[in-house]
């Protein structure tokens, strides 16, 4: 696939995408202002928090996309729309999260990586792993930048907790 043929089918994704939320919306929230309308209601009757009900709700895609990709193809839903429906998931949850952040409207300053390192460097701090630091410059070697993308990030694992 070229990056061209990508970048339609994203497109046709993200249109798909929001078609699929607001007719879930019609079917499931019953509700024209609150769009976690059936998340809070089942949250509530289970005593639990929202964003479980709702991960629980998309791990039943996951485990029939899992499935699909071990080779079982024959499922009542379409594989595209288990990824649709996850996709549509993963919005509601990022939208739950930035409600209570406190985040109503999304600003450029809201994006979540927008600047890091400008504003890292802003505050006169560095970001230094192995084979080179971010100064307000840009990137500055400490050596041999092609063995740093060989060898990664330079995170060695341990051996007390077997973790990076």
């Amino acid at each position: 696939m070229t990056h061209k043929e990508m970048q339609t089918l994203m497109n046709a994704i993200i249109k798909e995408v929001t078609l699929i939320r607001n007719e879930g919306q019609k079917e499931y929230a019953h509700d024209k202002e609150d769009v976690f309308a059936n998340f809070n209601r089942v949250a509530n009757l289970l005593e639990e928090d929202r964003k479980k009900v709702l991960m629980t709700y998309m791990l039943k895609h996951v485990d029939g996309i899992a499935a699909y990709v071990k080779g079982h193809k024959s499922q009542r839903e379409n594989v595209t729309g288990r990824i649709t429906d996850c996709m549509v998931y993963l919005m509601l949850l990022w939208g739950m999260i930035e409600e209570e952040d406190g985040i109503i409207s999304r600003t450029k300053d809201h994006s979540p990586l927008h600047n890091v390192l400008e504003t890292v460097l802003d505050e006169n701090l560095g970001i230094c792993m192995e084979g080179g630091c971010g100064t307000p410059n840009g990137i500055q070697t400490n050596g041999d930048m092609q063995k740093v993308r060989k060898t990664g990030s330079g995170l060695e694992k341990s051996q007390e907790m077997g973790t990076t």
